[in-house]
């Protein structure tokens, strides 16, 4: 009795053989189990280090695209600032050119107007210089030594063709009355054939021309260039003898207005002082 009792059954060791590898089983598993959670934590921790890192790509994305906007957007507003600055430069362009032809045509005006002062001063320096011409055969005082006795009110002048002048038919010419018999101040010029007037106010010219047979001289007065009058003179229609024509004009004229006669359709004029250009100042 006693014996049975310290040593187990073969009953009692089957049992304990049996719990031993349940046990056995029940720590396999369980460390089984560890390990799968193990690797499931270290699994879901390198997921999350990639989703960190995935949200900190599309944040630095998102930056870059965020300063690419800023950049476009910078850069369209220089580009609308330079056209601004390109259409500012093409009015400023239109403008300077406008006040450049503006001062071209002042520059053209200035020209023309000293040109007519130096040809008006030459015109006096001639007649100063020619002071000493009178009326040939008719007594008449010189003209320079009587200048100082005139009064600075009285403008009148008589010229005439001191001989025979041909002309061209086709082009037109200004006529030159050579010889004067009065001319106060040298207001007409023997040389180029033009008054000057030295005050404003109501003037009258007359002209008279002289053609022989067969030729003929239609002629008109001009003021600064336009025409004013005309006067037409012919025996082209198989007269015989001589034809004399005049024509006498009014003209209200300012200071420094040129008053000449030019031809229009003419073959030959006669001098001898047959034909001859007159003014005088009314009032």
């Amino acid at each position: 009795m006693v014996f049975c009792k310290m040593y187990p059954s073969s009953h009692q060791l089957i049992i304990l053989w049996t719990i031993i590898h349940v046990v056995a089983a029940i720590s396999n598993l369980t460390s089984d189990q560890g390990f799968d959670s193990s690797s499931r934590v270290v699994e879901q921790s390198s997921d999350a280090v990639d989703l960190r890192s995935l949200q900190q790509q599309l944040n630095q994305e998102s930056l870059i695209r965020l300063s690419l906007v800023n950049q476009l957007y910078t850069l369209s507003s220089d580009m609308l600032t330079v056209k601004q600055r390109m259409m500012a430069i093409a009015v400023e362009g239109r403008q300077f050119e406008d006040k450049l032809e503006a001062m071209e045509k002042k520059i053209v005006a200035l020209e023309n107007e000293n040109r007519r002062m130096r040809d008006t001063q030459e015109q006096i320096s001639i007649l100063l210089s020619n002071a000493t011409d009178a009326a040939t055969g008719y007594g008449l005082p010189n003209v320079a030594s009587t200048r100082s006795q005139d009064n600075e009110s009285v403008v009148a002048f008589s010229a005439y063709m001191s001989q025979k002048h041909d002309l061209s038919k086709l082009t037109a010419e200004n006529v030159v009355y050579d010889k004067t018999w009065l001319n106060t101040n040298g207001v007409y010029n023997t040389i180029t054939g033009f008054f000057t007037a030295p005050s404003s106010g109501l003037l009258v010219f007359s002209w008279t021309n002289l053609v022989a047979e067969m030729p003929m001289f239609d002629s008109e007065i001009l003021v600064n260039g336009e025409r004013k009058d005309l006067a037409k003179c012919s025996t082209e229609l198989d007269r015989q003898g001589y034809e004399s024509c005049s024509n006498t004009v009014p003209l209200v004229l300012k200071k420094g207005d040129l008053v000449n006669i030019r031809k229009v359709d003419a073959i030959l004029l006669q001098g001898n002082q047959w034909s001859s250009f007159k003014g005088w100042k009314v009032r």
